[in-house]
């Protein structure tokens, strides 16, 4: 065979044979015969006769301190983050993965408050006498938000701070007897009973227009002291006491206190809510100063606030398609108890208490 010979189908140039091991080398303006595909051509007989299992590409080395992102996500509370688009999702509320919490905020979650966190008569109802405590109410709703392990809700109607810490309520085992030392989430709502701000708030309804009545407002401060804002101050110790009782039963958890809510709106909506104007600027002002209190309390106790009254601006009870509370007249918010939440204001209450968890802002 001229110019050269033929060994498994193959050409080969007289001058090199296919058995050598090494190659002559190759003039830099001619090709080399056996490279094809930038494959040299004893390779891939050699491949071919013995196939082998492909090769695994090589990825770039990962710069140091970075995870991949699978391993990045397992370390972020994924039932934190489920929460918060359940919750938030339809609000446009944007939660970034690096502010959120420990997965094990779920593990056990236990609710403490009073009338406010406990819903009563919002439907359905999970305790009627004594508590009326809702099934729907925002310790529910943020549980299954969660996905909370275990849950327990001893909010109750009429609650104060020493049904939390001393006192049965009713007969019922005090609520501090619901936290553990494996609790690791509390929400508490609490003080207003301890003042008695919602007997103050009723004293301020007025049926008919000025001078047709009294005002709380002048009631309360005759004589140039404020008995209001003293009553307010007063509860700044006796949430301090709760705080601390609850951290000396759970160590780990973390608390979130919660403020009351927007009410009513400055100057009020007289007649659709039968406030007087300084009166209802007066009391939703000291539901304002009880707020103030809680958060600075909050602060020095070593638990987290969560502000219910800023985001409800506008959702007030004289809003009476969209208020988050009753004044006296209720709306069509599914909510029956005057200066009490309505299903709209415990579903939002529950929002913006995830969103505290995961330090959104709303």
């Amino acid at each position: 065979m001229a110019g050269g010979r033929w060994t498994a189908g193959i050409r080969f140039p007289r001058k090199q044979c296919c058995l050598s091991p090494t190659r002559a080398p190759v003039q830099p303006d001619r090709p080399d015969p056996f490279l094809r595909h930038g494959v040299h051509l004893k390779e891939s007989i050699a491949m071919s006769a013995y196939p082998s299992e492909p090769r695994r590409r090589r990825r770039p080395a990962r710069p140091a301190g970075r995870l991949p992102g699978a391993v990045a996500a397992r370390r972020l509370p994924r039932r934190l983050l489920a929460a918060v688009a359940v919750l938030l999702g339809l609000s446009g509320l944007a939660v970034p993965a690096a502010a959120a919490t420990r997965g094990s905020i779920a593990d056990e979650y236990v609710a403490l408050g009073d009338s406010f966190a406990a819903g009563p008569l919002i439907f359905p109802q999970e305790n009627f006498v004594p508590c009326f405590r809702s099934a729907v109410n925002y310790p529910h709703l943020v549980a299954k938000a969660l996905g909370a392990k275990i849950f327990r809700d001893v909010t109750c109607s009429g609650a104060t701070t020493a049904h939390i810490l001393t006192t049965r309520q009713a007969g019922l085992p005090i609520q501090l007897d619901a936290v553990s030392a494996r609790t690791s989430l509390v929400t508490l709502t609490i003080g207003a009973n301890d003042i008695g701000l919602a007997g103050l708030g009723l004293s301020c309804f007025n049926a008919l227009p000025e001078p047709a009545g009294v005002s709380c407002k002048d009631t309360q401060t005759a004589g140039g002291a404020d008995r209001g804002a003293q009553k307010v101050d007063s509860a700044a110790p006796l949430i301090a006491a709760a705080l601390d009782a609850i951290h000396a039963k759970a160590p780990r958890a973390r608390i979130l206190v919660t403020s009351y809510t927007d009410y009513i709106q400055p100057d009020g909506c007289y007649p659709i809510q039968p406030v007087w104007a300084r009166d209802a600027s007066y009391i939703q002002g000291l539901v304002d100063r009880l707020a103030r209190v809680t958060e600075r309390v909050a602060g020095s106790h070593h638990a987290e606030f969560v502000d219910l009254i800023t985001p409800a601006e506008g959702h007030d009870g004289c809003q009476l398609t969209q208020n988050w509370a009753n004044v006296v007249v209720p709306g069509t918010t599914l909510g029956l108890v005057p200066l009490h939440p309505t299903a709209l204001g415990e579903r939002n209450f529950a929002r913006l208490v995830v969103a505290g968890l995961a330090g959104a802002r709303s």
